[in-house]
C-alpha cells in the first residue's frame, strides 16, 4: 500500500483507478472544487476518493491548476466536470 506524503491526499481517477497524490491546496482552487463535488455526487466507493472522469481530464485540470494563469481554454474539461 503507498503512502500519501505529508500536505496531499489520495485520489483514484477514471474507470482504472489510478492513484494521484494531489497536494491539499488544490481544494482551494474553483476548477479543482467542481472536480471534487462531481466526484462527492458521484461516490459509489467509501474507503477512497473516486474522481469519475478521465485520466486524461484529470492532468488537464491538475496542469491548469499549477499554472493557474489563464491561458487554458477550460471550457472543455468545465463541461465533462458538469
Amino acid at each position: 500500500m503507498a503512502t500519501t506524503p505529508t500536505g496531499y491526499f489520495a485520489v483514484y481517477v477514471g474507470e482504472e483507478k489510478e492513484r494521484f497524490a494531489v497536494p491539499t491546496g488544490f481544494l482551494s482552487h474553483p476548477l479543482f472544487k467542481m472536480l471534487m463535488e462531481k466526484a462527492y455526487s458521484d461516490q459509489q466507493c467509501l474507503d477512497r476518493l473516486v474522481i469519475p472522469c478521465t485520466v486524461a481530464t484529470f492532468q488537464e485540470v491538475v496542469a491548469a491548476v499549477q499554472c493557474c494563469n489563464g491561458r487554458f481554454d477550460l471550457g472543455n474539461l468545465v463541461e465533462e466536470l458538469l
